[in-house]
């Protein structure tokens, strides 16, 4: 089994994990949402919970949603000068964009990693719901890694093709 094939068979069970964990969130999401508003508005009785367990939920979605379009190459970008080179500066170009975003979401997890060992977001709890802080911070080193195993794949593709 080659480098390439091994990430990505690596890259494509942690997109199928993704997406099931972001249908799950999307729905408790929303159900959280309804819930809050039903208790609030017909019953008089907020839930005091709901709004805190949404942006949980939504910070969630946000970076392994950020995994999934890395992996789906579905992210934003600026292309107009790239799109005027040839195809194997195109590739060139490719190649080096994903090793940027691998040192980038490198240089996040390390930071995050230093950032949640601090005793304070250790012992840190939400207002609401008394969850340790630590649970909805993880999204960070979570979502990174997840980003950077998918670009160190997407790198190895492309210098495949480059080659």
């Amino acid at each position: 089994m080659t480098l390439t094939n091994f990430f990505g068979k690596l890259s494509d069970a942690i997109h199928k994990v993704e997406k099931l964990i972001v249908m799950i969130l999307i729905v408790a999401m929303f159900l959280a949402l309804t819930a809050g508003v039903f208790f609030r508005y017909y019953l008089n009785s907020p839930l005091f919970w709901s709004d805190e367990f949404a942006i949980f939920t939504l910070v969630w979605l946000t970076f392994l949603g950020g995994s999934i379009g890395i992996k789906r190459q579905q992210t934003a970008a600026v292309t107009i000068l790239v799109d005027k080179l040839n195809e194997k500066s195109r590739k060139i170009i490719a190649s080096i964009g994903f090793v940027i975003i691998l040192l980038f979401c490198l240089f996040i997890v390390y930071y995050s990693y230093i950032w949640l060992s601090s005793p304070n977001i250790v012992l840190q709890k939400s207002n609401s719901m008394q969850l340790p802080m630590i649970y909805p911070y993880l999204s960070v080193p979570i979502g990174f890694i997840f980003m950077s195993l998918h670009s160190v794949h997407l790198f190895l593709l492309s210098l495949k093709e480059t080659l």
